[in-house]
């Protein structure tokens, strides 16, 4: 078994007292899948002070023979989040595509990532794509 990674370390504990209370929100979340195997995930949330109200539509589609799984994510900011996972390569090897593009002002941003688990270590590297150096 891989070590953990160091972003997981004391995961467990910071949970316990974090994840799923929300104090002075309202949060709804709607799972389904089809007989096909696609994921629909839609969520909303609001401030209960009259603030604003968020929501968002994800899709998630598995192809499990060959290793590859699309998730696209659009929410109420007006932003399209596509993530393309492949780990049928090497054994332990995991490699993600993540892209962001906003229609309203055209802005685009990706990114690579890869992580490698072995008995003794953990190796992750990201890389991020840009159209220019600045």
């Amino acid at each position: 078994m891989a070590p953990p990674s160091y972003s997981d370390i004391g995961k467990q504990a910071r949970d316990v007292f974090g994840k799923g209370y929300h104090f002075g929100l309202v949060k709804l979340d709607v799972k389904s899948k089809t007989s096909s195997g696609v994921e629909f995930t839609a969520g909303g949330s609001s401030s209960t002070d009259g603030g604003k109200v968020t929501g968002s539509l994800e899709t998630k589609y598995k192809i499990k023979e060959h290793g590859l799984s699309l998730t696209e994510k659009w929410n109420t900011d007006n932003s399209l989040n596509t993530t393309v996972d492949y780990d049928k390569l090497v054994p332990g090897l995991k490699l993600t595509l993540d892209g962001s593009f906003q229609p309203n002002s055209g802005s685009k941003s990706g990114k690579f990532k890869t992580e490698y688990k072995h008995e003794k270590f953990l190796f992750n590297a990201d890389l991020n794509l840009a159209s220019s150096p600045w």
